[in-house]
């Protein structure tokens, strides 16, 4: 038997083999590397939409978020209203409140008057201001007294606030008025014609205090004067407003009297206590002893 040699077989390869190979390997190589960037610009287009997305994703909800509590804003909105207008109060009664209190202890009469009046007593600058007495008192009997006076000098018209006191006549006069005279007849305040009944008292009441109360209106000017009996007196409280001379666009006189009789529901006029008498009951005659011994 023959002995068989055991042996590596080389395999043989050719030119044209090689030259397969060759092809073959760039081609699956440059397969490969277009797979490749086919994969990456496929994950930078999802990337980029998946940004894309994820931003205007936020941006309707952002919509969302701001359409949304505007429909629930409505009641907040009412509140903030409200507030404002409780703000606006506050401040238009900040501004009412500076005022000024007139006191008179002799004849317990006060009141309270905005700051923009000037006042002038009979003791101080009555003869030096330009305007020391714009009305004449309207008492039926002689002996009236000037407590004080409120003006409001104004180019288009003026204004005033008299408050006087008479305690002699009784409470039947007082509720009685006499005719105005001209301003110009004010300095001495002389009693006028009580027969003249020009004006017409009625009744009135301020605060739960009843006044007789009288008005004067000429082309120029209007006054009210209201009387009231207390402590054995007659109070009067004279209101009234003046054109200016050649003016050509009077005021509105209501308005004016809206002020003036703000400053009247603020008058206060303290009683007397009325004296009390003492009475006392005549002793009982002491009864005599009896004498036991008799």
């Amino acid at each position: 038997m023959a002995d068989l040699k055991s042996f590596n077989a080389s395999p043989i390869v050719n030119s044209s083999t090689k030259r397969a190979r060759i092809i073959g390997g760039a081609a699956t190589a440059a397969a490969t590397a277009v797979l490749a960037l086919m994969v990456v610009l496929d994950f930078n287009g999802c990337s980029k939409s998946n940004s894309k997305n994820t931003q205007a994703q936020p941006a309707s909800q952002s919509v969302q978020n701001t359409s949304t509590p505007a429909v629930a804003q409505s009641q907040p909105v009412d509140q903030l209203e409200k507030k404002v207008e409780a703000v606006i109060e506050k401040k238009k009664a900040i501004k009412h409140a500076s005022t000024a209190t007139y006191k008179n202890s002799t004849y317990g009469i006060s009141f309270r008057y905005p700051k923009t009046y000037t006042m002038l007593t009979p003791e101080k600058d009555s003869k030096e201001s330009a305007w020391p007495d714009p009305v004449a008192m309207n008492f039926t009997e002689p002996g009236g007294e000037t407590l004080t006076t409120l003006v409001l000098p104004g180019t288009r018209a003026s204004s005033y606030f008299k408050a006087s006191v008479n305690k002699g006549v009784t409470a039947e006069q007082c509720s009685k008025f006499a005719t105005t005279p001209e301003p110009t007849e004010t300095s001495t305040n002389p009693p006028v014609d009580a027969e003249d009944d020009s004006i017409v008292p009625v009744k009135t009441n301020v605060l739960g205090v009843e006044f007789a109360k009288a008005e004067s209106v000429t082309e120029q000017s209007e006054a009210r004067y209201y009387h009231h009996f207390e402590n054995g007196a007659c109070y009067e409280f004279a209101l009234g407003v003046a054109d200016a001379p050649g003016t050509t666009k009077p005021v509105d006189h209501l308005q004016v009297f809206d002020k003036l009789e703000r400053i009247m529901t603020t008058v206060k006029i303290k009683s007397d206590p009325v004296p009390v008498v003492a009475t006392s009951e005549p002793a009982a005659p002491a009864t005599p002893a009896s004498n036991p011994q008799q």
